[in-house]
Formats: C-alpha cells, structure tokens, sequence
C-alpha cells in the first residue's frame, strides 16, 4: 500500500469513528430500552439482573431485581442485544429468566429509553472532534505505520456498547459477529497500539534494541487482538464476569503499565529535539491515562456513578485526554515544544477574535429579543446592533495583524524585518564573506538559532567546504564530499530539508546543542553551490515554518548574491588583464 493510500484509508477511518461518535447521542437506534437495564455476574456463567426500567416491556412481564438469565442458553446476537441494551423500536429478543428455581421463557421488545443528551455526552464529543480531527489530520500529512497506529488509538473515544447500538439494526446472526468486530476494536485494543507509534516515533529506530522494541511492539499488538477478540466472544457477561476491578485491570491498567514502559525506554535513548517531543507526547499521554482510569474506577463504583457530586469530575476526565493529541499535534507538525508563537499563531487569534464578536452579537440578539419582544422599535434595534457590529468587525479585521505584529508578535515581527533587511543588503556585497556572515553568524543572532554553518561548492572539485561557522568546533566536519546522501537530497528537493526527517546522519557534525537540524540548500540556476545548517533555537525547539521560510528567501537572495560577486571578481580580473596586455603589448610603428 503507498504512503499516499495509507493516509487517505485511515483519515478515512477517523472521519468513520467521528461520525459514529455523534451517532452515540444523535442515532435513535442508541435511544432504546429493553427494560433490563444492568446485569452482573451470576455463579455457573449467568447473569442476574441488577434494575429493570419502570414501565419498560422488562417490568410488564414481570421481571424483577435478582432474576437470573442463563447465558448459555442465548445465540451471541442475542447476549450482545441484551447486554448493550439497544435495538430498533418493536424489535425483539426471547430470554429465558428462573426466578426462585423457576425458569420461563420472556419476550423483550425495544421502546424508548434514556435519550443520553447531556453533559456527559457533549464532553465526549468533544473529545472525539480534537482527537480524530487531529490524528486524521496528522496521518494525512505523516502517511506512515506510526501514524496509523495513532489513528487507530484516536478509535478508543467511542463508547463501544452505544456503537453497537448503532448497528442493532443488522439481522442475526450477523448482528453477533459485528457486535464482538466492534467491541474487540474499540474497547481495550486502541491502547495496545500506542506502543507500535512509540517505538517508531518520532523516527524509526536504527539501534538494534529500538528494532527489538519496535517488534515487540507489533508482536504485543496482535496478541492484544486475538486475547480481546476472544474475551469478547467467550465471556459470559462482557466486562463484567471476571469482576470489576480485574476487567479495569486487564483492559486499563495493564495496557497503560506497558505503554508507559515503552515510553520511558523511548524517552531514555532518545537525545536532543526529540527527547523533547518524545517528553511532551508522553506527559500528554500520561494525563490521558490517567483520567480514563479515573473515568473507569468512578464507572465502576456504584455510589460514585450514582453521585450527582461525581459527574462534574467525570466530565473534566473524559475532556483532559484532548491535552495528548494537541500535545502530539505540537511535537510533530512543529518540531517544537509549546510556545507563543504557536499558541497564539495570527489565524488562531484572528478567528477567536471573529468568533468573539459573533458571540456577542448573537448574545445582543437573544437579549434584544427577549426583552423588547413586546415593542414595536425591537426589530428596528436589533437591525442597528447587528450592522454596527458588521463595521466594527470590518475595522478590527483591517487593524488586527498590526496589532498582533506589534504587541503579541513583537520580537517576530522585529526579527522578521531584520532579516528582510539582511536580504536587501545582500544585493550590494563586495565579498563572499559578508555573505557567509549573513547567513552564519547574522541569522543565527536574529532567531537566536544555537548553531549555523556554511559549506561552499570549491570549483572543479566537487567538494562542499565550511567558509564560516558559528559554535561549530576545530574538529567538527570541515568539508562534505559532493556525492554525500544529505548533497544529493539537497540537489534533487532544492529546499529545506529536517535533517531527522530524511534520515541524514552525516558523519563529524556537532552534538547536543549545537547540532544542525535543518538544511537549507543555496542554489543558483538549479545547481548547488552550497547549502547553511542550522542547529535547534536557544530553547530547545526547532525553527518553525515562518522562520524556515525567511532562511529559505535569505538563501535566494545569497545565491544571487554569490553569483553577482563572483561576476564582479571576474570583471575585475579581465579588466586587470586587459591592463597588463596594454602595458606590455609594444605600441604600433608611427
């Protein structure tokens, strides 16, 4: 499958899952009631039913708290309609229930149950939108095995028994094999495939233990699968037979127990930027997890689940697993921990700011309407609010980027109209070497990048030499043979390039700090003559597409400027020869 194809099927998939994240509150089908409204374990593989919805066809047939429903007896379509509780409206299912050593056969039909709407199932939204929102936008962007896996992760949001819910309109038995597809994907699994994007983040492994890690990886991952499919298919009462705290155990803290170990292995030989991103994916991580173990210890313990006190709580847990992806998002898009300039980029703040206005807008609306619905001069109010808002949104959206460039943005803006200027006196340079500091020491000072060097094509020897560096030592790389993996990718991509990104290791280069992470090709008619590498920011991160667009046009400019320098030498010398030739040529016989 090509990298292109693998990031549109698994987007795909994320945009799947979100619409079933809607259809858990949305879909009718999820709005239905057998009567039976929870069961639990009962001895010999039974379940005994624990509340029967009033009014319910349960209760007409007179079904009562403490009846047992033998298991055994029900094909998996049925036990999966009872237990998750939904169908469509008449359809219906025959149990048999023993009461006092009794056993009668029932039939259950489906009416209208708890709608669901509420806080509880915002939040969920919620985070199912900011997580696969996220993910199927990275795994488009990133098409790799890593991503996808991500992906798959993104797929835990659902709340599997209401996603079954969705499809009870399947006929049996085939209503029993989508039952156990979607409860094995979707419950515990999603967790077991955050190892497989660890040990491949942010770049595959090259040590022969992160290989090992990485197999072992996948090897745990289909393990993972065949233990929850059959968990799902040969379990009496699904996730509730083998006990509460032994099915959190299994489907919660031991999947995050293993996750958090292949972390912290991948933090340890991870160096540099990508300890960083490796450290930030992981605390994003470990506040996902453990709010999805509090969300599941208050699930499972009756008074906490019944306590209007606890649902506030249980609200804030299901929203803060959002803070991995927007972490993750973070760590890969940007190559960068969190800061102002991401935070708080000019379109975030330019659709807050639209977003702002509207609200209030629509707020004076309501209100106008609700207080002068009575009075003839409200239409005529509310028409003036609203247009006088219209001009006042035009003239912030006129004055909003030179207020942003100028309070917000200050030391960008600052930084960018250096550059800018380093870019127009590059037109007038004498020399090659006040084009070097250009790019070597007066770049690096203006983003305050850690480190910069230039390498110059020498003429006739294909070899790529450093003219001039900054925090490069005496025995670092001096010269870069023109045949060199990190030459060729410059000469085929003629752009900048994350060395990390392409894999390009070239041998001698600083370490730790100073450690060049971009490359940035210096190109004049389509031929390299030379490139600049540039290490990470003062603060850790690496340079963001704003300031690897000003390299790239200071680049341009120093190839132009390169070859108008060469151009004047060579004037110069011709000019000098032609002098030498008038002075020793004899003069013509008069």
């Amino acid at each position: 499958m090509s990298r292109t194809l693998l990031g549109w099927t698994f987007a795909a998939l994320a945009a799947f899952v979100l619409a079933l994240a809607f259809g858990e509150t949305l879909s009718p089908l999820t709005h239905t009631t057998f009567g039976v409204d929870e069961l639990l374990p009962a001895p010999g593989g039974n379940a005994m039913i624990a509340k029967v919805v009033p009014h319910s066809s349960a209760a007409k047939a007179g079904l009562r708290v403490g009846d047992v429903i033998p298991l055994g007896a029900l094909t998996l379509s049925q036990r999966y309609r009872l237990l998750t509780e939904h169908g469509p409206i008449g359809s219906t299912i025959t149990v048999p229930v023993r009461h006092a050593r009794v056993t009668r056969s029932v039939t259950l039909t489906a009416g209208p149950g708890d709608p669901g709407i509420g806080t509880d199932a915002t939040t969920l939204i919620i985070e199912a939108v900011v997580t696969l929102v996220i993910v199927g936008a990275l795994v488009l962007l990133r098409p790799s095995l890593a991503t996808a896996a991500l992906v798959f992760y993104g797929t835990g949001v659902v709340t599997t028994f209401a996603v079954v819910g969705e499809f009870s309109w399947i006929p049996d038995p085939w209503f029993g094999a989508v039952a156990v597809t979607i409860v094995t994907a979707f419950s515990a699994l999603p967790y077991m495939a955050m190892p497989v994007f660890i040990t491949r983040f942010p770049h595959l492994p090259h040590s022969r233990a992160g290989i090992a890690r990485m197999r072992a990886a996948d090897a745990l991952f289909v393990v993972a699968a065949v233990f929850y499919g059959l968990e799902s298919i040969f379990e009496p009462v699904t996730f509730l037979s083998w006990g509460s705290m032994v099915d959190v155990g299994l489907s919660v803290i031991v999947p995050l127990a293993i996750i958090l170990g292949f972390g912290a292995a991948a933090y340890r030989d991870a160096d540099g930027e990508s300890r960083r991103r490796v450290g930030w994916v992981m605390a994003g991580f470990v506040v996902a997890a453990l709010s999805a173990a509090l969300v599941n210890i208050v699930l499972i313990t009756p008074a906490a689940r019944d306590s209007a006190a606890f649902q506030p709580l249980v609200n804030a847990a299901q929203i803060t697993p959002c803070l991995f992806p927007v972490a993750l998002a973070y760590a890969v898009l940007r190559h960068r921990v969190l800061d102002i300039g991401f935070a708080l980029n000019r379109t975030m703040l330019y659709a807050t700011m639209t977003t702002l206005v509207v609200g209030v807008v629509s707020l004076l609306d309501w209100g106008v309407s609700r207080m002068f619905a009575e009075q003839r001069w409200a239409l005529a109010l509310e028409g003036f609010i609203t247009v006088g808002f219209g001009f006042t949104l035009n003239w912030l959206h006129a004055r909003t980027e030179q207020i942003l460039d100028r309070v917000i943005f200050r030391k960008r803006h600052i930084a960018e109209r250096r550059i800018e200027y380093r870019i127009d006196a590059l037109s007038f340079a004498e020399t090659s070497a006040s084009v070097d500091e250009a790019l070597a020491l007066d770049a690096c000072t203006i983003l305050e990048l850690h480190s910069g060097a230039v390498f110059s094509k020498l003429a006739n020897a294909g070899v790529f030499r450093r003219t001039l560096a900054t925090r490069w030592e005496a025995e670092t790389a001096e010269s870069i043979d023109g045949d060199a993996l990190l030459v060729r990718t410059l000469r085929s991509l003629e752009r900048p390039i994350f060395l990390d990104e392409v894999a390009v290791e070239p041998p001698h280069f600083p370490v730790g700090p100073a450690r060049p992470t971009l490359a940035v090709p210096i190109v004049a008619q389509h031929e390299l003559i030379g490139f600049t590498l540039y290490g990470n920011r003062a603060d850790g991160a690496s340079p963001d597409p704003e300031e690897v667009a000003l390299l790239a046009r200071l680049s341009l400019a120093a190839g132009n400027a390169y070859g108008a320098v060469e151009a004047r030498q060579w004037r110069a010398r011709a000019a000098e020869l032609e002098d030498r030739r008038a002075i020793t040529s004899p003069l013509p016989a008069g």
